[in-house]
């Protein structure tokens, strides 16, 4: 008799390039029943600088030509730190969404491309689990974005907590996509445009660290409104919901040339703010949840809070793990996909029905593909 509930592991590592989230849940693949361990892996700055140099290959090669050298050395980095992120944590399954390089949502009628890195027989022959992995091929194949495929996680959570009404749980990594979800229902989804990502590219240009922290250079500086109006009229934003982006579809820098540092991040992190409030400003949420690296800049946090109606709260507010929604979403996208469970919908990717996705693959070379319709 199949197992009805599976303590799963969730693997995700985001454009950020900040390291591995480990999160293990126990679901049957539609509800969450409880909690397991978390983990991480910090990537080292030569890890770094091979995932940077493959996403720059990437950004040339564009799926035309063989792939770089870059990609395999690359993809070496992601599978020995996510075997490493495990460590001696045990599970039944384990979802791997591995590294995303390069991502192309269809657009104007021609096909998309997404490529992940990080093999998922070499992760089960490692650790001896079954896992999933190339969670995003399959939908954008049929014509889906390929993103966010978080939605029917956050659904699940939502149910678990018991949340009422309408709420939008947001999650801001290097790209920001939310969820819409109306009493306990999954309404529709999508990436709303740039979080983190160009403000941690700038902040790394002028050579002021990673991020920016705490917010701190965000808060003294001066937005740029002319700009932020200018970049809200790019391409992406005329796109129909549900659409996706790749953390470089904002490559916005060289037209910040002369800012200040400080002037330059205020700037960023109202974009971002706008962004996704253009996208709400259709959906009166009651609440708005606030998950990724961006809910812990105050700054980010503050001028969503002007944007946006309805409160805006982080993952902590309600009892969640900010940091780990993504990882515990690949662990029950995972249990989803072992039982042929759709990841993907009309509503959240625009694929053209419910759908399957996702690669099982079992140690010893026990190959099962279930990669969708």
């Amino acid at each position: 008799m199949e197992k009805r509930i599976y303590t799963a592991l969730g693997l995700m590592s985001g454009t950020s390039l900040d390291g591995v989230d480990v999160a293990v849940i126990k679901t049957d693949g539609v509800d969450i029943f409880g909690f397991g361990a978390v983990a991480e892996r910090v990537f080292s700055d030569s890890d770094k600088t091979a995932l940077r140099d493959a996403t720059q290959d990437a950004l040339n090669w564009r799926f035309s030509g063989p792939p770089p050298n870059s990609f395999a050395q690359a993809e070496d980095v992601i599978d020995r730190a996510h075997i490493t992120a495990i460590g001696d944590l045990s599970a039944d399954i384990v979802g791997y969404h591995g590294q995303t390089i390069l991502h192309h949502p269809p657009v104007g009628g021609e096909g998309g491309q997404t490529l992940q890195l990080g093999r998922g027989q070499l992760l089960a022959d490692k650790r001896g689990l079954p896992v999933v992995y190339d969670f995003r091929t399959a939908d954008v194949a049929a014509g889906g974005q390929g993103a966010p495929l978080a939605p029917i996680y956050h659904e699940a959570l939502v149910r678990y907590s018991k949340l009422p009404g309408r709420v939008a749980v947001l999650n801001l990594g290097g790209v920001a996509n939310v969820t819409v979800i109306v009493d306990g229902k999954l309404a529709w989804a999508t990436d709303c445009g740039p979080a983190n990502g160009p403000l941690d590219s700038w902040v790394q240009k002028q050579g002021s660290g990673d991020y920016d922290s705490e917010g701190t250079l965000s808060f003294k500086g001066d937005v740029n409104h002319k700009l932020v109006n200018q970049w809200l009229k790019r391409d992406f934003f005329t796109r129909p919901i549900p659409r996706s982006a790749d953390r470089y579809d904002f490559d916005i820098l060289d037209e910040m040339v002369g800012m200040s540092l400080e002037d330059g991040a205020a700037t960023l992190a109202s974009f971002c703010a706008q962004a996704v409030a253009r996208d709400l400003k259709i959906f009166n949420a009651d609440t708005v949840i606030v998950c990724g690296g961006g809910r812990k800049n105050p700054a980010i946090m503050a001028m969503l809070d002007m944007h946006i109606s309805g409160d805006v709260v982080t993952a902590e507010h309600v009892g969640w793990n900010g940091d780990m929604l993504e990882a515990q979403a690949f662990a029950y996208l995972a249990v989803r996909t072992l039982k042929d469970l759709p990841i993907s919908f009309p509503e959240t990717t625009g694929c053209p029905k419910p759908m399957t996705g996702g690669r099982v693959v079992y140690p010893s070379n026990n190959f099962i593909s279930r990669g969708g319709e």
